[in-house]
């Protein structure tokens, strides 16, 4: 139960502050600092990337790395994203070249998989954000409080009413009733969007959809960095967060989510 009250604290803490910066930025058109909270979070969930990493004994380039991550992040905002593909790119080469001088043939194609994969699943999926910003500050709020509602409802369920295991294998807190009651919350989470409360009959099917779908997605995605927690043999990626862990460990669902929910709402439903 205490960590339960820490995680409620910090959430209680945190979600406020979150969406208000993003609420600032868009009522004043302040969309540096936006950019500046984005790749803060970017930044530190990179450094605890960087330690899973050297936990599995592949070493990356620190200084690169926790360079590259704010700087694409804070393109990715600016000039509409213009340059930040360039930086990425020269970052992924960048990377390749300093594993194979460093590692040697073998081990330098490992490494150098671990440290494009890395850019790729922290501040690629990251700038995600950024489109959702630009499209509605709602559309952004409907994101967050799907993938906080799963959570919550994951967690809750799971801890009170969890008995049949989802993956044992890569974690043994997951259960199947954990599973159903972050779907539940995640829907819940969906139709708070006034955004779409114009014409709801319409919009409801598509929000209860993007609930399961997002909060689907959320799921895979805390599972995926359970996999690599394993695998560096480490409870946490960090202790950054009371109750919660490390940053990674609060935003693994959330950039699994992020793609799927952009494609939801820019591809088949048109708004973004």
């Amino acid at each position: 139960m205490r960590g339960l009250g820490y995680r409620l604290v910090t959430a209680l803490l945190l979600a406020p502050l979150v969406l208000g910066v993003f609420w600032v930025a868009e009522r004043y058109e302040a969309h540096w600092l936006a950019g500046i909270l984005v790749s803060l979070v970017g930044l530190l969930a990179g450094w605890e990337y960087l330690y899973l990493m050297g936990r599995l004994g592949i070493p990356l380039p620190r200084e690169l790395f926790l360079t590259a991550i704010p700087a694409y992040l804070m393109l990715a905002v600016a000039w509409d994203g213009r340059y930040a593909l360039v930086v990425g790119w020269a970052v992924v080469y960048l990377i390749v070249v300093y594993s194979f001088f460093r590692r040697g043939p073998k081990e330098g194609f490992f490494a150098s998989l671990a440290g494009i994969f890395g850019f790729l699943y922290i501040p690629v999926l990251l700038s995600f954000v950024y489109l959702l910003y630009r499209g509605d500050f709602w559309y952004l709020v409907q994101f967050f409080l799907i993938v906080w509602g799963y959570d919550t409802g994951a967690y809750l369920i799971g801890s009170l009413l969890g008995k049949h295991q989802l993956l044992p294998r890569i974690s043994l807190a997951k259960t199947w009733e954990g599973v159903a009651g972050g779907l539940i919350l995640a829907v819940v989470g969906a139709l708070v969007c006034p955004a779409l409360w114009d014409g709801l009959p319409r919009w409801l099917p598509h929000m209860v959809a993007m609930g399961v779908w997002v909060g689907s997605f959320a799921q895979l995605g805390d599972l995926f960095e359970s996999l690599l927690k394993r695998a560096a043999e480490v409870k946490d990626a960090g202790r950054l967060l009371p109750g919660h862990g490390g940053l990674l460990d609060r935003i693994d669902g959330l950039l699994a989510a992020l793609p799927i929910y952009y494609f939801y709402m820019h591809f088949i439903l048109g708004l973004i």
